[in-house]
């Protein structure tokens, strides 16, 4: 997958938990941010994955 990708991928599940804790039939719960930090921390996991997979060693060198 393509750094590219993962960032759209990422904006697109931050923007749904943002709009699902602001707005919608779940506003006010907390499927909302449950959202946002899962898109979150999906990212994170996915360019540390990519980093080791990279090079195999943790040095940032796989970007989103």
């Amino acid at each position: 997958m393509k750094a590219k990708t993962i960032r759209i991928l990422s904006f697109i599940g931050k923007a749904t938990g943002l709009a699902l804790t602001v707005a919608g039939p779940f506003s006010g719960t907390p499927v909302g941010l449950t959202v946002f930090a899962a898109a979150s921390l999906l990212k994170d996991a996915v360019n540390r994955i990519g980093d080791l997979a990279d090079d195999g060693k943790p040095n940032d060198s796989f970007k989103t």
